[in-house]
């Protein structure tokens, strides 16, 4: 008893740092201060709202004529990702302990980060290439006419910008779905077989690895390394859909902060693979074993 006692005494006199405030310089206004510091009886940060939409194949498969083009863009691993539920507690737990400084998670046992070797095996999605730079100003509905083979409605102007369809370089995810939601037609030619194959790959894009806080547009930003299709191979997406995830993990891990974009599914599959205890059922792999990202591992 006298031990408990004073074991639960050391706890209290814990001092949770950082002790030298040289290197973490972000504490003050990092997430976990107030989660030591707001007094008994106060509300303290609660758990993120983590952006996610739901990123389902159509009920028969993609068409053989578009999965082909989706594989000469390099992305067939990504639409082997399975629609996984996302643990807003778990992935709140994990930026509390993610340190903007440093960009890896501060953890009992040491620092531990997310690499471009596990966006690689978790999610299939291509590392090694060009980095992912273009323009960030372009004619974006001439754009969308020609590669999508449909122009989005003239923007509405300030203040009510954001009812537009298509936001600068955003367009609106229920916008695009309609469009493309029918089956691709038997005599389809070759143009509109890769329309629909843009489509796909920018709605797997803005779902799993470039999802924004808004979580109902989706960036046409990619659309200009769509052009050939083929030519998505030659870039690293990985290492783009990284940067952006830890953008938003050091914008989250701001004491003000009450949601995350990015690819937070990547965060979670990532602690199911660190941390096994926490990872639900093990998915048993069923002959013939294709080869594909790690993520078919989870049933969740």
């Amino acid at each position: 008893m006298i031990a408990c006692v004073s074991d639960m005494q050391q706890v209290g006199n814990v001092d949770p740092g950082p002790t030298v405030g040289t290197q973490l310089t972000r504490q003050p206004v990092h997430r976990s201060t107030l989660l030591w510091e707001t007094p008994a009886g106060q509300v303290v940060p609660g758990v993120l709202n983590c952006r996610r939409r739901s990123c389902k194949l159509p009920e028969h498969g993609l068409d053989p004529r578009i999965a082909r083009y989706i594989n000469e863009a390099g992305f067939e691993g990504l639409f082997k990702v399975p629609n996984l539920e996302v643990d807003h507690a778990l992935i709140t737990a994990l930026v509390e302990r993610w340190r903007p400084e440093t960009h890896t998670f501060h953890l009992p046992h040491g620092e531990m980060s997310i690499t471009l070797q596990d966006i690689e095996v978790m999610l299939g999605v291509p590392v090694d290439g060009l980095p992912i730079t273009g323009a960030v100003k372009m004619e974006w509905p001439t754009l969308c006419l020609e590669l999508l083979g449909h122009r989005p409605p003239d923007p509405i102007p300030h203040p009510h910008e954001n009812t537009s369809i298509l936001a600068g370089a955003r367009l609106r995810f229920t916008w695009l779905d309609a469009l493309f939601s029918g089956p691709l037609a038997a005599d389809a030619t070759d143009e509109v077989v890769q329309q629909h194959a843009r489509y796909h790959i920018l709605d797997r894009l803005g779902t799993i690895l470039f999802m924004d806080k808004s979580a109902d547009r989706v960036s046409v930003l990619p659309l200009q390394f769509l052009n050939p299709i083929s030519n998505a191979k030659r870039y690293s997406w990985g290492s783009g859909a990284l940067a952006w995830l830890y953008r938003h993990l050091c914008k989250a891990s701001e004491s003000k902060a009450k949601q995350i974009g990015g690819a937070v599914m990547l965060v979670q599959l990532w602690a199911y693979s660190r941390f096994p205890l926490i990872c639900p059922v093990m998915r048993l792999p069923l002959p013939p074993v294709e080869a594909g990202p790690f993520a078919n591992r989870y049933v969740i």
